[in-house]
């Protein structure tokens, strides 16, 4: 990039106290990583110089928690010292995952929120995204990425200063295997793009659509499971987000702060996540996988019937949210 739009390549340990003192005041995006991991880091990675403790694991259905073993019947006490000996049951399997864990601050000006940026810091974050996301594709252990944005204490967000994470792991998990499952199996049925159909679908509908440009659409999802709930999907059938062009990264800013600053006009008090739904970096399905960006504000508490359901309340129609998140765009 430019010298105007600069981005602080990643540091080892050793070089902080000199480099950042010579680009304190140039920077304009900067990735670290993060100090408190989720993921315990790859072998591979940049900043191998910091040792990430904690790991995060992964913990199959085993096959013998379904084959009745452990029902009625069983004599109880049989059934504690079977427990004990959980390498014969796999009750408790799990195996260790690698990856990374960073953290995007999205600008040096303390501001909390990504629309105090103008569009153009915002496309320099996405820039950063992108970047960041080749890099760890490289590496052909890590298998798939998210990225995420916690806005206000009721999403998680622990600081105030505008920024968003990245994690990346070794393995796909079970929800986006499920995911990607069904992408492929419309695609097989219908032989075209499940989000690709949709899209089209909605701009003859105009019901859900809250903005449009030449490569971008705005919309709530049909049947969203939460208030406000709105999603940002390219026009153009994409897989992974990191092979966006530049054009496409400009306007994608623009969208994106349009729309989740008519979301803070009109919820002022909502929080909100955002998560970067991109294909695993390998094995993939070209033709049917579709990356997007989701917007979940948190306007509403999951409660014990959606805990013990997976059935999900909401008190806002979409295509109402819809026509007042338009009288809140610019």
């Amino acid at each position: 990039p430019s010298s105007d739009h600069e981005l602080t390549r990643p540091l080892h340990r050793g070089q902080y106290a000199k480099e950042l003192a010579a680009q304190e005041d140039r920077w304009k995006v900067r990735v670290v990583p993060n100090k408190f991991p989720a993921i315990g880091h790859s072998a591979s990675s940049v900043f191998e110089t910091h040792a990430f403790q904690s790991s995060l694991y992964r913990e199959p259905v085993p096959s013998s928690f379904l084959d009745g073993s452990l029902v009625a019947g069983v004599h109880t006490q049989s059934v504690a010292l079977a427990v004990e000996d959980a390498d014969n049951l796999h009750l408790f399997r799990r195996e260790k995952a690698t990856g990374c864990h960073e953290v995007v601050i999205e600008s040096p000006n303390h501001v909390d929120s990504i629309t105090a940026l103008p569009a153009e810091q915002i496309e320099i974050v996405l820039q950063a995204y992108r970047m960041r996301l080749l890099h760890w594709r490289a590496q052909q252990n890590l298998q798939c990425a998210v990225i995420f944005k916690n806005f206000g204490a009721d999403a998680g967000a622990s600081l105030s200063h505008s920024h968003s994470q990245l994690i990346c792991l070794d393995f796909v998990p079970s929800d986006l295997k499920r995911m990607h499952q069904r992408l492929t199996e419309h695609h097989e049925k219908y032989g075209t793009c499940y989000i690709c159909q949709m899209v089209l679908e909605e701009q003859r509908a105009k019901e859900r659509i809250i903005a449009e440009s030449e490569h971008f659409i705005v919309l709530c999802p049909f049947a969203s499971r939460f208030p406000f709930a709105f999603s940002l999907l390219p026009k153009r059938h994409r897989c992974h987000f990191e092979e966006l062009s530049l054009d496409e990264l400009r306007d994608l800013a623009a969208m994106m702060r349009s729309s989740l600053l008519a979301l803070e006009r009109a919820q002022p008090s909502a929080a909100y996540n955002y998560v970067f739904q991109t294909s695993p970096f390998h094995r993939y399905h070209p033709e049917a996988h579709h990356w997007r960006l989701r917007v979940i504000p948190r306007l509403s508490k999951v409660a014990g019937f959606e805990w013990g359901s997976d059935c999900f309340i909401n008190t806002t129609k979409p295509e109402t949210a819809a026509e007042v998140l338009r009288s809140f765009l610019d």
